[in-house]
């Protein structure tokens, strides 16, 4: 019962989530294109206006008939949400900054004409001028005046650049497999280039369905595991090939991020990147020192965690990627081209839906967006990658809309790939395991768990019959042994 239950709240809380995100963005999205204006008591509404509209037209028409909008009346979204004013006191007052009413050829880094915000004592809207603002208000990114509906955006793409932006991504599949196989080969597991290029390609294809963008790790543990009888390598493997992709990630993201802190998102996203290294760092600094790991107490909890058997053997293979420190690095180095990649395609994809960013700002959203995607909550992270691309985003002057299309581009040009990788699928051989052979997946077998027992919470070892005193140990205790493997088919 308590597994059923708690099933159930992982899919409520996962879906939630997702749903919600989905919601959020597409409650600010609109298929058509739109204006804002000030109604009763200064509260501004977005209209929908003639899709087509021109920015620079000096009259806009409503999409109903309604009497035309002047220029004058159009006022745009807030590049950030609050600014301080001088209060009746003299002293700064935070208020929530509500709409800009931008000159007609408003500049970057110049003042607009008017603001709107929400008077922080009495609550009501009021206009007032950009020199209330403590230190003065500048517009860094004007945003449009017309927010294109997303029936535009599709319509005036440029095809080419979307053409560019979905054939690049193929060149990361065969990096990631490349790198998958010599991290396979690191812990003496031999199933040959072709067969791990295959298995990458299969796990890539159920990406597309299962939660996050990284679901298909499973899929592709689990099959890396029937070729060997240490499935636990087989199965770490994976996980420390994804860990080495997302920590590239994490560095490409916040050395370009770095390179851009003079914008306050581009600095978040580096101090992020930076502290989350330095985590790292530290965690496997304590790890890998066999004093700081007793002393900190990592050596008395893994000892106490449940599946011993498993937890040995995922130390054991840690053990072995630690003494050859060399291939992880090169991983890593390996992973650059992979994002590099994946960045150079959104940024064609999102020069061909017309967004005001910078080639250098995509380097520094695109991870975070990338790295966020990963996180096993919804497919290919719907409603969990949108949010947070119209937040990177809004301050370079993109709209709901636009920010939604680049996730939308960047979500289908990995899902095309994957769908073509369904090749390797329907040869036959490979399906989604079903609960019983995922669950074996958490289960040494026996040779696997010859060596060792485990008596209360502590680990034991058990002499073997011939035992090399001079084979390396791992963390806990018992002695690595050479992977023994089945022949590849």
């Amino acid at each position: 019962m308590k597994t059923k239950l708690k099933k159930w709240t992982k899919f409520t809380l996962r879906w939630g989530i997702a749903v919600f995100g989905i919601w959020y963005v597409l409650s600010k999205t609109s298929f058509h294109d739109r204006v804002i204006i000030l109604g009763d008591d200064d509260k501004p509404f977005a209209v929908r206006v003639v899709d087509g509209t021109p920015e620079s037209a000096a009259k806009y028409k409503q999409a109903d008939g309604a009497a035309l909008i002047s220029r004058e009346q159009v006022w745009t979204l807030a590049e950030r949400p609050s600014v301080e004013i001088v209060g009746p006191g003299g002293k700064p007052e935070k208020a929530k900054l509500l709409a800009i009413h931008p000159f007609p050829n408003q500049q970057r880094d110049q003042p607009p004409e008017k603001l709107l915000v929400q008077n922080p004592n009495t609550g009501k809207r009021q206009k007032i001028d950009p020199g209330q603002v403590v230190g003065g208000f500048k517009v860094h990114v004007p945003y449009p005046l017309v927010d294109m509906g997303l029936i535009r955006l599709v319509r005036e793409a440029n095809p080419l650049f979307l053409l560019i932006a979905l054939m690049l991504l193929p060149i990361s599949y065969f990096i990631t497999s490349r790198r998958w196989h010599m991290l396979l080969e690191t812990v003496d597991i031999h199933i040959g280039q072709g067969r791990a290029f295959a298995l990458n390609m299969v796990g890539s294809f159920y990406n597309s369905f299962m939660p996050g963008s990284t679901g298909g790790d499973l899929i592709k543990a689990y099959y890396a595991s029937k070729h060997t009888t240490h499935r636990t390598r087989a199965v770490m493997s994976v996980i420390i090939d994804r860990i080495l992709g997302l920590l590239a990630l994490i560095i490409l993201g916040g050395v370009m991020a770095a390179a851009q802190w003079q914008i306050p998102t581009c600095r978040h996203v580096a101090i992020a990147s930076g502290l989350m290294l330095l985590a790292t760092a530290v965690g496997l600094f304590v790890f890998y020192h066999r004093d700081l790991r007793r002393r900190s107490g990592l050596e008395w909890m893994l000892k106490r965690l449940p599946m011993q058997h498993t937890i040995h053997r995922a130390v054991e293979t840690m053990e072995i990627y630690g003494r050859r420190p060399w291939v992880s690095l090169g991983a890593i180095v390996m992973t650059f081209p992979v994002h590099m990649t994946t960045i150079v395609s959104a940024t064609f994809a999102g020069k061909a839906f017309g967004l005001p960013l910078s080639a250098m700002y995509y380097w520094a959203v695109v991870p975070v967006i990338t790295l966020v995607g990963a996180i096993p909550i919804s497919p290919q992270g719907a409603g969990v990658m949108e949010p947070l691309a119209v937040e990177l985003t809004r301050s370079q002057g993109v709209t709901v809309s636009q920010a939604f299309a680049l996730v939308m581009a960047i979500r289908f040009c990995q899902i095309f790939w994957n769908l073509v990788a369904s090749v390797f699928v329907l040869r036959g051989g490979y399906h989604a395991p079903t609960q019983q052979e995922a669950h074996e997946l958490d289960q040494d077998d026996e040779e696997e768990g010859e060596g060792f027992r485990v008596q209360g919470s502590d680990m034991m070892q058990t002499p073997a019959a011939t035992p090399d005193t001079k084979a390396p140990h791992s963390v806990l205790g018992a002695p690595l042994r050479p992977a023994s493997v089945f022949p590849e088919p």
